[in-house]
């Protein structure tokens, strides 16, 4: 009698331990899911912040907030990301790319043009954060398949 409870015992924890590790997995994977879909939204409001920086009247403020956006934030969510085990390592010189794309040309103040949208500075930032938000999403779908 006591050989039989004790393994109805090491069963009900064997399986209380499984379900809880897969529900542990489900929520990170939950949780990751989340940081990469507003990470999405961010990219595309710093595009559209970039193509408003560029095809209107040069503004200052615009440059700030684009260069804290490209330098500081979108590095510390990617950085976030990784904290969490996804693998975004492909990520980063794409991320590079992107704020190339941004601030390489007609980003100084002294020699500002307004751009058209059919413009290469213009054109060039749609592809480059395109490229960005397909590696996140493959990482995402490498792991998590």
């Amino acid at each position: 009698m006591q050989w039989s409870q004790t393994v109805t015992w090491m069963l009900v924890i064997a399986g209380w331990w499984l379900v809880n590790r897969q529900n542990n997995i489900r929520e990170k994977r939950k949780e990751i899911r989340t940081l990469i879909d507003k990470l999405q939204v961010y990219l595309d409001d710093v595009e559209t912040l970039a193509i408003k920086y560029h095809t209107n009247q040069e503004s200052s403020d615009l440059a700030f907030e684009l260069k804290r956006s490209l330098n500081q934030k979108l590095r510390s969510k990617l950085d976030i990301l990784k904290l969490r085990t996804l693998d975004v390592n492909k990520c980063y010189p794409l991320l590079k790319q992107f704020r190339q794309a941004v601030t390489l040309n007609n980003f100084d103040t002294s020699s500002f043009k307004p751009q058209s949208m059919s413009d290469t500075i213009v054109t060039n930032i749609w592809p480059a954060k395109d490229k960005l938000s397909q590696e996140l999403e493959k990482s995402f779908a490498t792991k998590y398949r």
